[in-house]
C-alpha cells in the first residue's frame, strides 16, 4: 500500500498540468501592422487556392457560422452557401492583381482587406477572365481570426491596374 501511494503521489501532478492544444496558435493582436497585414495576405492567398483545389474544409473552418457574403451576382449567400459556391464554381485559376489598389485595415480584434481577384473559368464558350474587387472582413473569434463577412463586385478590365 506504502508503494501505491507513493506512486499515485508522483503522477497526481501530472494530471493537474494544463494540456496544450496540437492546433497552430494564433496570434490575438500583432506585435506590428506589418505582421498583421502579412498574416492576413497569406489567408488571402489559402483561399485563392482553396478555391481553385474546390477545398471545402478550408471555408468550413476559415468561415465564422454567422459569416455572409455579397455576390457579384446580387446574392447574399450565408457561410453554408457561399461554401458551395466557392467548391463549384467554374475556377481554373485565381489570383491577385493590382496591389496599388489594396486596401488593409486592421485594429484589435477585427482586419479588413479589399483586393482584386482575377479569376479564369470555364465556360460552354471556352475559358475567359472575370474580375472582381473582393472585401473580407475578418473578428477573433473564440481564439481564431474568421472572415465574418465579405463582398465581391465585378470589375471592368479597362479600369484594373490603370
Amino acid at each position: 500500500m506504502k508503494k501505491y501511494t507513493y506512486f499515485l503521489w508522483l503522477l497526481l501532478p501530472l494530471g493537474a498540468c494544463k494540456k496544450e492544444s496540437s492546433a497552430p496558435q494564433v496570434p490575438t493582436a500583432f506585435s506590428t501592422y506589418d505582421e498583421a497585414k502579412a498574416y492576413f495576405y497569406d489567408e488571402d492567398a489559402q483561399q485563392m487556392r482553396a478555391m481553385v483545389g474546390r477545398d471545402s474544409a478550408f471555408f468550413a473552418r476559415r468561415f465564422a457560422s454567422t459569416y455572409y457574403n455579397c455576390t457579384p451576382n446580387g446574392d447574399l449567400n450565408n457561410k453554408a452557401a457561399e461554401i458551395q459556391t466557392l467548391i463549384h464554381g467554374p475556377w481554373v485559376t485565381v489570383e491577385s492583381m493590382a496591389p496599388q489598389f489594396d486596401i488593409f485595415a486592421y485594429s484589435g480584434n477585427v482586419a479588413s482587406l479589399t483586393g482584386t481577384k482575377r479569376i479564369k473559368i470555364r465556360t460552354p464558350a471556352g475559358e475567359s477572365f472575370i474580375y472582381v474587387r473582393r472585401t473580407t472582413i475578418f473578428q477573433h473569434i473564440e481564439g481564431q481570426w474568421q472572415a465574418i463577412s465579405g463582398q465581391g463586385t465585378y470589375v471592368l478590365t479597362r479600369y484594373v491596374g490603370q
